[in-house]
């Protein structure tokens, strides 16, 4: 483990924040798969059933890093919260009289986005592992559609990107994570439906930060309106271009923010 990441789990292991927004994460995913994949939980838009029991391993990958992008913001808010405290309670201060340079200040942050990230990924994956065994499905077709969980880790990576620079921008909790729900689940909806239903413009996806990684994983409503519209929707790797691009503007324009900022 590399030695920023190490001095970083110092400080969080023992808070309690931190285990209660990880496994709320962990159990509703939890609970929305088992609960649709058993019938306990039946979700439709119109006539459309969206989500139903899988019946392979690619169809498994697809539920499922659908719903976990849903929840993905439940660890962006525990990513603002990380940062924000550390001005909110001066330990970045600390940091910099115990040695630090602002970039290794920086740098430890952006090492815990990245090891968020790969939680993440990585309780899918296992998740999905699990449920399609029990469920019966061949274990030699588990890596159809597996391609899948990368996207939750660049989607993961985008959303945390983001928090993390309002945080640095803004430096309250209370700001940014109301300004992070507003934006994520209302400004950029409104803009992205604007864009889409009146213009219909599938393309404009790239010039939204967050609903650019929104739009690799399948069965979105984005995906299905393109589709009764006749639209072209672009490759996921230009999806997966246009979100790595975005994590890099996050990490450019913090990196500006922690080494120009005041302290």
């Amino acid at each position: 483990m590399p030695r920023l990441l190490q001095l970083e789990w110092m400080k969080l292991r023992h808070y309690r924040t931190f285990w209660i927004l990880l496994l709320t994460f962990g159990g509703l995913l939890a609970f929305l798969y088992i609960g649709v994949s058993t019938g306990m939980i039946s979700l439709q838009l119109g006539p459309l059933h969206l989500m139903s029991k899988a019946m392979s391993f690619s169809g498994l990958w697809s539920d499922l890093c659908f719903y976990a992008s849903y929840f993905v913001i439940i660890i962006s808010i525990l990513m603002a919260i990380l940062v924000t405290n550390e001005y909110q309670y001066r330990t970045n201060r600390q940091n910099i009289i115990d040695g630090w340079t602002r970039l290794q200040f920086y740098h430890a942050k952006w090492q815990v986005l990245i090891a968020l990230s790969l939680l993440v990924t990585v309780f899918t994956l296992v998740l999905g592992l699990v449920s399609g065994l029990i469920s019966g499905l061949p274990p030699l077709t588990a890596g159809e559609g597996l391609s899948r969980i990368f996207w939750v880790f660049l989607s993961c990576a985008d959303y945390l990107g983001f928090a993390l620079l309002l945080s640095l921008l803004l430096r309250r909790s209370g700001l940014a994570i109301g300004l992070l729900m507003a934006y994520s689940m209302i400004f950029e909806s409104m803009l992205h439906s604007i864009l889409l239903y009146r213009y219909q413009m599938p393309r404009a996806d790239f010039f939204l930060p967050l609903q650019c990684s929104d739009e690799l994983l399948p069965m979105s409503a984005s995906k299905l309106a393109a589709a009764a519209m006749h639209l072209s929707r672009p490759a996921e790797w230009q999806y997966a271009l246009a979100t790595c691009s975005w994590i890099l503007v996050f990490y450019l324009a913090g990196r500006w923010r922690s080494q120009k900022g005041d302290w």
